[in-house]
């Protein structure tokens, strides 16, 4: 949910942008209140009493406005704007030095950050969310930064426009697809949980007893999943630990659930959350064992998903453990209750008597989990190969038998 001006009003940094236009006079409103004046920056810091003002400006914009805009501001008891020097040519040593001025003056700030991209000079707005994605994405504590924009009408009151929504879609972005390529979920189960909060807590404050959100549901089983994929948790993913869903069962039908929902709060998020959902429907049992054929080809999924964020240990973990599943006797086909030590032990021997390929496994497992100290570690190739070949033929001996 995006954050109202007031929510971080008395600490906060206001950043605008200052061009060469002819600022004319208007009225620019914003959630009930209004200010009468031609610079919207005036407008902000009226609505929300920065403690820090920063301009980005060229020489000719600051030349233009920059004392006009400086008076209005300490004529209202503001802070003194603060000139960020910025090139006005299109070089690229010119815009590389433009989009550092504006990281710095963003990641400076020891309080949340409010961006108005109003007057932005060309191709400063778009710089502004470059510098922004930049800053999400690498830092380890990015400050809090919200973006506004003020449509000036003339003859009309200016509505300043919250931006900041757009900004969260390209976070929540980013956290899907790490979760996509590794699996790892952490902080989108923190940004779906807490928007889902957000949204049973307007509802309740409504007085709407009914509808809630389901999205904490969601985050909930994205959680289950990630924790049970990064720690290869088999039994857990595929088949579910005693009276409770399998974790891949359970984000699909999560997904499937809050898909309405999300269209309507995080549209450009469906496509994405449609990606994990059909990452997932490999990995579905639909009940059955891990000796059975249904059961064998959702470890071969699991194994070729792994295969495929690069993570060779799980795969051939996967592969080695499901592959030893098939056609084993119910006291030995899975993990958690009911599993017999002794009855995994004599069917992993005839695996290996029966299995030419065995060696191959145990070589590929052996040289991963002992970190290639032997006389000749194998090259990340060779694991891709041995894998890819593995794979076919566990497959091929599923194909043979009747489960």
């Amino acid at each position: 949910m995006a954050t109202t001006l007031r929510e971080v009003s008395h600490s906060m940094r206001l950043i605008s942008f200052l061009g060469t236009g002819k600022y004319d006079e208007t009225t620019y409103s914003f959630e009930g209140s209004t200010c009468r004046t031609r610079y919207v920056a005036h407008a902000l810091a009226e609505f929300n009493r920065a403690n820090e003002i920063r301009l980005i400006a060229t020489a000719e914009a600051w030349n233009q406005h920059g004392n006009a805009l400086a008076q209005v501001l300490s004529g209202s008891g503001h802070p003194v704007p603060e000139q960020v020097p910025v090139p006005t040519g299109g070089e690229p040593h010119q815009l590389w030095r433009m989009f550092g001025t504006i990281v710095e003056v963003i990641d400076a700030s020891d309080s949340p950050v409010l961006l108005d991209i109003t007057h932005g000079f060309r191709m400063q707005p778009f710089f502004a969310a470059a510098c922004i994605q930049y800053i999400q994405s690498v830092l380890s504590t990015p400050p809090k930064i919200r973006v506004v924009y003020g449509e000036y009408r003339q003859g009309d009151t200016s509505p300043i426009w919250e931006l900041t929504p757009f900004l969260e879609v390209l976070s929540w972005s980013r956290n899907l697809m790490m979760f996509l390529r590794t699996g790892q979920a952490d902080q989108i189960v923190a940004d779906t949980d807490s928007l889902g909060r957000a949204l049973n807590k307007q509802r309740a404050d409504d007085g709407v007893k009914s509808g809630f959100s389901q999205l904490p549901k969601l985050a909930g089983a994205i959680k289950s999943f990630s924790d049970d994929f990064t720690t290869i948790r088999t039994g857990s993913l595929l088949i579910g630990k005693e009276k409770e869903q399998p974790s891949a069962q359970r984000l699909y039908d999560a997904i499937e659930q809050t898909k309405n929902e999300v269209i309507q709060h995080l549209p450009a998020l469906a496509l994405v959350l449609d990606q994990v959902q059909e990452m997932v429907k490999p990995l579905l049992t639909g009940g059955a064992r891990l000796s059975s054929k249904p059961g064998q080809q959702a470890l071969i999924a699991l194994a070729k998903l792994y295969q495929k964020m690069g993570r060779y240990s799980e795969a051939i973990s996967v592969l080695r453990e499901g592959w030893i599943t098939l056609g084993a006797p119910h006291d030995a086909d899975h993990p958690g209750s009911g599993f017999n030590r002794k009855s995994r032990e004599s069917q992993e021997q005839s695996w290996q008597t029966a299995t030419p390929q065995f060696q191959t496994v145990s070589e590929v497992r052996n040289d991963i989990q002992h970190a290639g100290f032997n006389q000749q570690p194998h090259d990340r190739s060779w694991f891709k190969e041995q894998l890819e070949k593995l794979l076919i033929e566990w497959e091929q001996n599923i194909n043979k038998q009747t489960l």
